[in-house]
């Protein structure tokens, strides 16, 4: 166009910028000096051209450049292009830069609240992303199928199932179709938040099915210890022509490994394997060693990570220590004890592990020993959390926590606790 002589117009611009936006690396210095032609012909203050060119700025990682451009003309903005900013500081999880931007923000539309959403749960600010989706609804916004999945996500990661429930009444009271995407991320939230029959009456109710929203199902129920439900779904799974992946022998194996169906488990791991050509991944030797360990065949388990095909995890290794213990493979189990802290020696609960394992055999000098080593390795120990949901809010907890606002009442109610569970004949385990 250019070698005719041909001048662009401001809609040019914008299309071969966003080509720009979608290639490779070199099309970087394209889009550089696309940016040039743009201010030779007096485009810069045209909103679409700026869009594209901050748009594309973010595409390549170039921050600065896409702010230089964003502050360039503060007068030359509309949604889009605040929009654009917030995009492009999400995906590059500068989430409190894009917060910031969202507060300063002059007009919001249902794009501009869904970026926020879904930047804090993707950038695994879980809490956050739910609360910005109570805001939005509380503002009147209408979310979009994108949001709601992540929102469901969201809840399902922390399981609070009253958030999910809210979001579930959301679409209803809404009047939004159910689509196949938002159905399997209902079944998925009801599962991981425990309530595994509403998922499945939900996963039978549903119209359209892919592949993900069976395997959302088989999972939930071999996570829910319904292994023949779980099987059961594999087969017509099967039947109705899908074709399983990597994940659907996860929930598989989970089921087998959790139901004790040692036979089964090896069956389906080398249909996996020689049928469906699926090369077994992590999860898949994790479901393996936890069947096989908790069967007792402490060998088998130990001779299938040695031969693994890839790295094995920690993991592994201490799932089979956890065995060592509860059958009494003792001298199996300071050599895995001692192999797991060579490993990580920052970890603390392959100490506690292999302490555990020589206080059952009655070695007291040796768990004195490995305490005492724990002592010496672990020097900051990063302080577990967990999440409860009550009457709609979510609250955070650390051990020793005196900054919740109904401390006081929390740590009374555990005296009264413990002095009643004294009372009923409990004693604690040390």
């Amino acid at each position: 166009m250019r070698h005719r002589f041909l001048n662009p117009n401001q809609h040019t611009f914008n299309f071969v910028l966003h080509a720009c936006s979608k290639g490779y690396d070199k099309a970087f210095n394209q889009g550089v000096q696309l940016h040039a032609h743009v201010i030779k012909f007096g485009f810069e203050n045209q909103v679409f051209v700026r869009n594209a060119l901050i748009h594309m700025y973010f595409a390549f990682s170039r921050f600065e450049s896409s702010k230089r451009v964003f502050e360039e003309d503060t007068l030359c903005r509309d949604v889009v292009t605040w929009n654009s900013m917030l995009a492009g500081l999400v995906r590059n999880g500068e989430v409190r830069v894009a917060e910031k931007l969202f507060d300063e923000m002059p007009e919001r539309d249902v794009i501009s609240w869904s970026t926020m959403v879904m930047g804090y749960v993707q950038n695994g600010i879980l809490k956050d992303g739910l609360e910005c989706f109570r805001e939005m609804r509380e503002k009147g916004i209408r979310p979009n199928e994108a949001t709601l999945v992540t929102v469901l996500s969201a809840s399902a990661q922390l399981g609070l199932v009253g958030f999910g429930k809210f979001i579930h009444s959301t679409i209803k009271s809404m009047r939004i179709p159910v689509s196949t995407p938002i159905g399997t991320a209902l079944v998925d939230m009801y599962a991981k938040c425990g309530c595994i029959e509403e998922s499945r009456v939900l996963f039978d109710s549903m119209s359209r099915r892919d592949i993900w929203t069976w395997n959302v199902m088989i999972c939930g129920l071999a996570s829910h210890d319904h292994a023949d439900e779980a099987l059961a779904l594999f087969h017509m799974f099967i039947n109705e022509g899908f074709c399983p992946v990597n994940i659907t022998f996860v929930g598989v194996l989970n089921a087998c490994s959790r139901a004790g169906l040692v036979s089964d488990g090896r069956r389906y791991f080398k249909l996996m394997v020689d049928d469906y050509g699926i090369q077994p991944e992590m999860e898949h030797y994790g479901c393996m060693v936890d069947l096989l360990a908790r069967a007792g065949l402490i060998d088998e388990a130990a001779e299938l990570i040695e031969t693994m095909v890839i790295q094995p995890d920690p993991v592994l290794w201490a799932t089979l220590l956890d065995a060592c213990k509860i059958h009494g493979f003792v001298e199996m189990g300071e050599k895995i004890g001692n192999k797991l802290i060579q490993l990580d020696p920052t970890h603390d609960g392959h100490y506690v592990q292999l302490a555990g394992i020589y206080a059952k055999a009655r070695k007291w000098e040796d768990v004195v020993r490995v305490r005492r080593l724990m002592t010496e390795k672990i020097t900051n120990k990063v302080a577990a959390w967990s999440l409860i949901e009550v009457q709609g809010r979510v609250h955070r907890f650390v051990a020793g926590d005196r900054e919740h606002e109904h401390a006081s009442d929390i740590y009374k109610m555990l005296e009264t606790i413990g002095v009643r569970i004294t009372e009923a004949g409990y004693s604690s385990n040390i």
